[in-house]
C-alpha cells in the first residue's frame, strides 16, 4: 500500500491534519509547521504491520457568523449610530468598518468581540464537531496539489 501524499505540497508521508482558512487538510510535517494542528496521525504501525485508522477527535472552534456585515450594519442603524461613531468607540478606522459591513473582509476575532460588545450582536459562534481524517489521508489520490499548481505556473512563465 502506498503512502498518502500531502494535500499542500504533494510529498509522501502524512503527519498531521491541520486547519487552513476553513479547510481541514492532511499534510506532511513541513507543511504542518505554523498551522493550527487539529491532530497528529499515528507515526508507527503496530507490530502486526497494519496501521490503525486515526480516530476522530472532537474539536470546538470559533467562527465568524455568516452574514456578519448585514448584522453589524442593521445593529448600528437600529441604534442610530453612524459608522464613524462606532469606529471611534471601538478604536478602529472608519474605512475598515465600512469594508467589514460590505463583507469585503472578515473582521478579526478581537475586532468582532469589540463589535459584539458595542452593538450587542452575536458575531462569533462556537462550532463543534468531530474532525475525521480526509479520504486523501487514508489512500492515494491523483488530484493536483498547491505545489503542482505552482510548478505548472512556473513552467508557463518560462
Amino acid at each position: 500500500m502506498e503512502e498518502a501524499t500531502c494535500e499542500i505540497c504533494g510529498r509522501k508521508g502524512i503527519r498531521a491534519v491541520v486547519f487552513v482558512e476553513g479547510a481541514k487538510l492532511a499534510v506532511c510535517g513541513g507543511c504542518a509547521w505554523g498551522k493550527k494542528i487539529l491532530y497528529f496521525l499515528e507515526e508507527d504501525a503496530p507490530k502486526g504491520g497494519v496501521a490503525e485508522a486515526p480516530r476522530a477527535r472532537p474539536e470546538e472552534t470559533e467562527e465568524i457568523v455568516e452574514g456578519f456585515g448585514k448584522k453589524i450594519k442593521n445593529a448600528r442603524e437600529h441604534m442610530g449610530l453612524p459608522v464613524s461613531v462606532v469606529a471611534e468607540r471601538i478604536n478602529e478606522k472608519q474605512s475598515y468598518l465600512e469594508r467589514i459591513e460590505r463583507e469585503d473582509i472578515e473582521p478579526t476575532f478581537p475586532v468582532a468581540k469589540k463589535l459584539e460588545k458595542e452593538l450587542r450582536v452575536k458575531l462569533i459562534e462556537k462550532v463543534s464537531g468531530s474532525i475525521a481524517p480526509t479520504a486523501q489521508a487514508s489512500k492515494k489520490f491523483s488530484a493536483q496539489t498547491l505545489g503542482d499548481l505552482l510548478e505548472s505556473e512556473k513552467k508557463k512563465r518560462d
